[in-house]
């Protein structure tokens, strides 16, 4: 990954506004409904722009590699597919801005998918990296009380004082490091999960047209099955999948939906990385299942597995730049401790 690591999170700018409000008794009979003991105050206007702030400052600090780096003004649909099939979600905003600018059904068909890839991305990308703080909590926990006591602490084993103060720095840094790109991930996290609704809505509102103008293409079908996927509408995407399937139903993307549909619907995990490895041993080059593998993983060890075959296919990819730090982190902090393998699940 070509990035610059020492900017690569950072604080999130804006904080809402909370006011406790006292609780007043209950009234005598009749009784009013209750009220809560206190009340949250805030502007909910400012959090999506402050979120959508620090994700531009996040992505200004990416280098990318030649190949995406080269897509970033895409000239062409082609360039579009190509983008989409890396599943480079830094350049997904040109290019959504490129197909819509066409006028085209074939550049409202990419407009959508980039918008509903976009949301869909940001919201994975928040839920895992919610799933690595909860992951690596225990480490946390170890490594804000290692560092708070370090101060003062003697060496009792014999070793030499150089050795031993190398080691310890060592650690330390490591140490310090878990702490800072759990805590800067959390706040990504959220960024993440405030931006994320405004790329669907606009593909919602495209989609919704293209059910009008298009009703029989197979690309709408795999559309609304994507938008009652994401919100949960089992009746709904079984309608629209059947109608998607009836063409070819062993496209990446409808295999991609096969698999969600295992872990959100049934709670499969196991299952739905199963139709992802199926769907990555027919098109090698799927990256976006790579990155669902990521999400199914069940423990620091396998995500990190994971993780580093998604950055094999693309180093510029989202997941590789928002966990890679924390999960290599804490590797690194297990070969320290001498502690067993993290392959179990936390």
């Amino acid at each position: 990954m070509r990035m610059i690591r020492s900017s690569l999170l950072f604080s999130v700018l804006g904080a809402a506004c909370a006011a406790l409000a006292a609780c007043a008794p209950a009234p005598p009979p009749p009784v009013a409904p209750a009220h809560p003991c206190f009340t949250i105050h805030g502007d909910s206007e400012l959090r999506p722009k402050d979120a959508k702030k620090t994700l531009d400052e996040l992505v200004a600090h990416i280098l990318l590699a030649p190949e995406d780096e080269a897509l970033r003004n895409p000239k062409s649909l082609a360039d579009v597919k190509a983008i989409l099939r890396r599943d480079t979600v830094y350049l997904f905003p040109n290019a959504a801005a490129f197909a819509k600018a066409q006028g085209t059904l074939d550049g409202r068909f990419s407009e959508a998918t980039l918008e509903m890839l976009m949301g869909e991305s940001q919201l994975v990308a928040s839920q895992v990296l919610t799933t690595q703080a909860a992951w690596v909590g225990g480490d946390m926990r170890i490594a804000r009380a290692n560092l708070a006591t370090e101060t003062g602490a003697t060496n009792a084993t014999g070793a030499t004082a150089t050795t031993a103060a190398a080691t310890a720095t060592d650690r330390d840094r490591m140490l310090s490091q878990l702490i800072r790109v759990v805590e800067e991930g959390n706040k990504v996290a959220d960024a993440l999960g405030a931006v994320a609704p405004s790329h669907l809505a606009r593909a919602a509102e495209i989609v919704r047209g293209l059910r009008v103008e298009a009703p029989n293409d197979v690309r709408t079908s795999a559309l609304v099955a994507e938008y009652h996927r994401l919100r949960g509408e089992w009746t709904e995407f079984d309608a629209a999948m059947a109608k998607a399937e009836a063409g070819d139903p062993s496209t990446p993307a409808l295999r991609y939906l096969r698999g969600m549909e295992q872990l959100e619907r049934f709670r499969r995990p196991e299952q739905g990385a199963a139709i992802m490895r199926e769907s990555l041993a027919a098109h090698p080059k799927f990256v976006r299942a790579q990155a669902a593998l990521v999400l199914m993983s069940t423990n620091p060890a396998e995500a990190l597995r994971a993780v580093q075959r998604l950055k094999a296919m693309n180093e510029d990819h989202y997941l590789v730049m928002l966990l890679e730090p924390t999960l290599a982190a804490d590797q690194e902090l297990s070969r320290m401790q001498t502690r067993g393998p993290s392959d179990v699940p936390r």
